[in-house]
């Protein structure tokens, strides 16, 4: 989904970030904090690049990076750094990289939890479960901040949260659209789509763009937008995507009940746990993660082969919207 859900990213990444100890790694991140923010937007940033999204195949990429060749992706990345000359390069790649993990873990994580309490029908989706699952986004978004930051989204900025500089954006531009083109899209008799650097460049500068277009603080916008859907439409989608201040039900939103929910993909996975539950759960993972990445910093050889197998491993091959391993082909 576009907007619903960048603040819980942001939230979580944050979080994650202050509970590490200091040592390296927290230090590139600091140095390297932009790019730490972009990357904790995951493959979402190119649902705002509209001329992507036209796609319905292998070429949507932010859908696509979703569900395939995932734990391959971060090889392909963690090698290219090593494949850098430059520290800084190599450090600025390395921040980003940490943000998109944040990105995944809490997707794989929290995800079912999102699609199990809005009861998805995997055999159905439609518009009515994008507007379900773009409302719960939002309100989990609305109840993290005011939980962490203390603030009401009206008073949150996400566009400042992406502030990088011109190097800083070419350079992320061309390592990942390098990255993604050797996990994804390599050039064969039967793939001739390629991902490039402008194309990352426009999606960054989408998402910047998409914020403050989608914030809406006295919800003037979303009524407006919610009285021509329903004109049109039998379920609200664009106006169920624009992030309020007002959540109608925390503890449901939340599951603060420890109700029962079934992830949609595999019914016979049920569960009981609280969305806070799952946050920590992701925190605890992230440490571990960390832990193991700074510990490749120290050992001044980054990528030592089997610290990165026993990453990858830990990383796991996880679908962002089921949390299931991915079935590549």
């Amino acid at each position: 989904m576009p907007m619903p859900g960048f603040t819980t990213h942001y939230v979580l990444g944050m979080k994650a970030y202050n509970d590490m100890p200091q040592n390296n790694l927290k230090f590139i991140i600091a140095k390297y904090r932009w790019l730490y923010q972009l990357g904790l937007q995951g493959p979402d940033m190119f649902f705002y690049n509209l001329p992507i999204l036209r796609h319905r195949d292998h070429r949507n990429v932010g859908s696509y990076m979703h569900e395939h060749h995932v734990n391959y992706f971060f090889r392909c990345c963690f090698m290219q750094l090593s494949r850098i000359g430059s520290r800084q390069q190599r450090e600025e790649g390395l921040a980003y990289m940490c943000g998109f993990i944040c990105h995944y873990i809490g997707d794989s994580i929290c995800h079912p939890y999102v699609y199990g309490r809005i009861e998805y029908d995997v055999n159905h989706p439609g518009s009515y479960y994008h507007g379900l699952h773009a409302k719960l986004e939002n309100d989990i978004d609305a109840l993290l901040l005011q939980k962490y930051k203390r603030k009401k989204p009206s008073q949150f900025n996400q566009a400042a949260t992406i502030c990088l500089n011109g190097m800083e954006t070419q350079f992320i531009s061309q390592f990942l659209s390098d990255c993604i083109n050797e996990a994804f899209y390599p050039l064969s008799y039967k793939n001739r789509y390629q991902v490039t650097a402008p194309m990352i460049h426009r999606s960054i500068l989408a998402l910047r763009f998409g914020c403050r277009t989608l914030s809406d603080p006295n919800s003037r916008k979303k009524d407006r937008i919610a009285f021509f859907e329903s004109l049109f439409l039998k379920n609200p989608v664009a106006s169920s995507k624009l992030v309020t201040d007002t959540v109608e039900n925390p503890a449901w939103s939340l599951n603060l009940h420890h109700e029962t929910w079934c992830n949609p993909w595999d019914k016979s996975i049920a569960s009981k746990s609280s969305f806070p539950d799952l946050f920590r759960q992701s925190l605890g993972k992230l440490s571990t993660i960390f832990y193991m990445i700074n510990s490749m910093l120290e050992t001044g050889q980054p990528l030592k082969l089997n610290a990165l197998e026993n990453l990858l491993s830990e990383l796991g091959n996880y679908s962002y919207h089921s949390g299931l391993p991915c079935a590549d082909d």
